[in-house]
Formats: C-alpha cells, sequence, structure tokens
C-alpha cells in the first residue's frame, strides 16, 4: 500500500484541481445565462438603506 501513495495523492490533486476548474467554468456559464453573480449582496441593497458613497475627483 505504501508503493501507492504517491499515486492516490497524485490522483487526489488532480481531482481537486479538475473540480475547481469545473467551478469557476460554472460561475462564467451561470454568470453568462443569468445576467451576473453579486458578491457584494448587491448594489440594489446599498441604494435602499439611504447610504451612498459618491467618489469626487
Amino acid at each position: 500500500m505504501a508503493q501507492r501513495l504517491p499515486l492516490l495523492i497524485a490522483l487526489a490533486g488532480a481531482a481537486v484541481l479538475f473540480l475547481s476548474i469545473a467551478f469557476v467554468f460554472a460561475l462564467v456559464l451561470g454568470a453568462m445565462f443569468f445576467g451576473g453573480i453579486e458578491f457584494t449582496g448587491g448594489h440594489m441593497d446599498a441604494e435602499a438603506s439611504g447610504i451612498s458613497f459618491v467618489l469626487t475627483s
């Protein structure tokens, strides 16, 4: 069993890499078909609270 340990570790690493790439691919497809992904909770929530930050130069 100890001889197969490097192979199992390599397979586990490849599986994690594949799943992370598939997850990012799913996020991109979701953003394309569903109009974007809001990671900040949405800008409409910030507008509804009455607090707005304006950047002026």
